[in-house]
């Protein structure tokens, strides 16, 4: 899904696999879909995300719905990501 950060306070690091992006206060990016990336914060902040398309507190539903041993089905949990259009790189 398309990510789109808007970052209310503070400073964030956007990490994806080859170079960090540091965001503050008022910059927004976007990041498009199948772009593995991930978000650190290290001194406290605020980002609003919003997802296009996505349905990502549906998918932490779904998450929060599984067992253990659904969590080590290799398959299951890549068909659970793929239908909410999450990949891991």
């Amino acid at each position: 899904m398309t990510e789109v950060f808007y970052i209310l306070e503070g400073e964030v690091d956007l990490i994806f696999d080859d170079q960090t992006i540091v965001l503050k206060q008022g910059d927004t990016i976007t990041v498009p879909v199948n772009i593995w990336h991930a978000a650190r914060c290290k001194n406290g902040g605020k980002i609003l995300t919003i997802f296009k398309n996505g349905q990502f507190d549906k998918y932490l539903e779904r998450l929060s719905k599984m067992s253990d041993q659904d969590f080590e089905n290799e398959d299951l949990m890549e068909s659970v990501a793929a239908s909410f259009d999450i990949y891991n790189a």
